[in-house]
């Protein structure tokens, strides 16, 4: 498989094989081949990357960490996901805490693919992306 995933957090159960497989249709629509490794986290070890490697000092519900020249041509990087801020997502969205966090992690990768957050226009293309893809990823029981 070329999802890893570690889960460092006991706030909510995830559904790991559930999310792997949603996950390797992402990589194929994207048509990625290489591994993209997931670390789910609290809001404790997220707040404290975001201000050791971006300078802020808040927590967030994604950062994701472009290593394929890095390491391997087989790796594409890393996405370390927020728990507590998908479930905080999921409420104030209205969605199922499942979805956030699918959206959380295609957001994820999409970084991992370039996608930028800023300017405004980048931000507006990332998610009509993000929508695309999570449109045909998606079942009922979401």
């Amino acid at each position: 498989m070329r999802i890893q995933i570690k889960n460092l957090q006991n706030i909510k159960r995830i559904r790991i094989n559930k999310l792997k497989k949603k996950l390797e249709k992402v990589l194929h629509i994207l048509k990625i081949k290489e591994e993209v490794y997931f670390v789910f986290c609290d809001n404790k070890l997220i707040k404290k990357l975001n201000r050791i490697y971006f300078k802020k000092k808040s927590s967030t519900d994604v950062i994701a960490f472009p290593l394929k020249d890095k390491y391997s041509q087989n790796f594409l990087g890393e996405v370390v996901i927020s728990v507590e801020e998908v479930l905080k997502n999921s409420k104030i969205y209205k969605t199922t805490f499942f979805k956030e966090l699918l959206l959380c992690s295609i957001h994820g990768i999409l970084h991992l693919t370039g996608f930028k957050d800023y300017p405004l226009e980048n931000r507006k293309k990332m998610q009509k992306e993000e929508e695309r893809i999570l449109k045909k990823v998606i079942i009922d029981d979401c």
